[in-house]
């Protein structure tokens, strides 16, 4: 099995990873007022994890470009065993990337979109 086709088969290991960055990288912003508002007290210790959110906000970056980079692209040949031969598995990948695609735009945004909320 060569490297094209391993890596074309690993579209969903991406886009999880990719949504896992995206929650590790608002961890420190919208967990502390999660948690706080649930009723642990203590956990403003999380806020020490700032400086974890670019390089995460990178990663999401990287996992959901090479994601939609083997999602999207246009294939020459279908070989059998990859997921451009069966338009349904096809389908529900584009789904899971479309959402986890935002579950992680929105964890990035986390800050800025707590902070409007709450100014208001």
């Amino acid at each position: 099995m060569n490297l094209k086709k391993q890596m074309e088969n690993k579209e969903n290991v991406m886009i999880g990873m990719g949504v896992l960055a995206g929650f590790l990288s608002s961890l420190c912003c919208i967990g502390p007022l999660i948690l706080t508002i649930l009723g642990f007290s203590g956990v403003a210790v999380l806020s020490k994890f700032d400086f974890l959110r670019i390089p995460l906000i990178i990663l999401v970056v990287a996992l959901f470009v090479m994601a939609g980079y083997f999602l999207f692209k246009k294939k020459s040949t279908c070989e059998p065993g990859t997921i451009c031969t069966d338009f349904s598995k096809y389908r529900k990948v584009l789904i899971v990337y479309w959402i986890g695609l935002i579950m992680a735009v929105l964890g990035v945004l986390s800050p800025k979109l707590i902070s409007a909320f709450f100014n208001y």
